[in-house]
């Protein structure tokens, strides 16, 4: 999980990193069969191998809310850990019998050091939501398409722009029985005319890999390529390589996951951050029909 580290952390770039690299996972549970000597609850959950597939694949239909917690260490100029928190919710609309819509919305409060001699900043950014569109029933290939919303939320003007931004978004992803992989691109713009921090161009290509093992475990890499393309050539991108681990698992009858991840940014601007490592906690709940 990375973020374009711009000084002014309000640019689009740095939310959609951030936040649709945390873009939760989708999943449409299915009953497994009765077995005897089995009770109830476990004949009607969703196994854990298969809630473990289904959640990678991003628009498939689980609704879920979420934590995560984004750390850079050593960010420049101030030797500080610069911190993005959120919450984020997951809802899905079943549109007809061919296709849903699947809504996230990210909450993120950010922590962004001050330089030397210098008060740092907290406060709410602003406000994502991404809109998808995608088929009920798909085949080993998954797409998905629809629109980014950029809020103005932001609480401090350091913190986010001051104007709405809009993009396309779109998603490809493929999913074997032990291994997926998938891609989500999206560009966005401010709208009317905005200058310096509240000026918004900025891409994202968040990059999906997951291998699955044994009890719920996963190794997987997850992370955002970016480039603010209101910056100078060789000022714009952030690409982030690195990965982690995930477990999903019960709680009673509530499938929970952990993950955690590290990643070293190979490209990144003189003002951004060399390392980012990342936290999800997700409460994973029923499906629509």
């Amino acid at each position: 999980m990375t973020f374009t580290p711009t000084r002014k952390f309000g640019a689009f770039s740095a939310l959609t990193a951030t936040l649709l690299a945390a873009t939760p996972t989708l999943a449409q549970t299915t009953p497994s069969p009765s077995a005897e000597g089995t009770s109830d609850t476990e004949n009607q959950r969703t196994s854990v191998a298969e809630l473990q597939k289904l959640k990678q694949n991003p628009v498939s239909g689980l609704r879920q809310f979420l934590f995560e917690a984004n750390a850079n260490p050593g960010y420049p100029n101030s030797g500080q850990t610069q911190g993005i928190y959120s919450l984020q919710a997951v809802w899905p609309f079943s549109i007809n019998e061919d296709y849903r819509l699947v809504t996230y919305t990210i909450l993120p409060v950010a922590h962004l050091p001050g330089t030397a001699g210098a008060n740092s900043t907290t406060g709410l950014s602003d406000t994502l939501i991404n809109l998808f569109v995608s088929p009920k029933k798909a085949g080993e290939i998954v797409w998905g398409i629809g629109p980014s919303i950029l809020l103005p939320t932001r609480s401090q003007p350091e913190l986010g722009s001051n104007r709405v931004a809009l993009g396309p978004a779109a998603l490809l992803y493929y999913q074997q029985e032990k291994w997926s992989a998938g891609l989500v691109l999206q560009n966005g713009w401010s709208l009317g005319n905005a200058s310096g921090n509240n000026r918004v161009n900025a891409l994202g290509a968040q990059y999906l890999f997951s291998y699955n093992l044994p009890d719920g475990w996963s190794i997987y890499s997850n992370a955002t390529i970016t480039s603010n393309w209101t910056r100078p050539s060789d000022e714009r991108w952030t690409v982030p390589m690195g990965g982690g681990i995930g477990k999903l698992f019960y709680v009673g009858p509530l499938p929970i996951s952990l993950s955690a991840q590290a990643f070293y940014n190979v490209v990144t601007p003189t003002d951004g951050p060399n390392w980012s490592v990342n936290f999800q906690l997700a409460f994973l709940f029923g499906a629509p029909n």
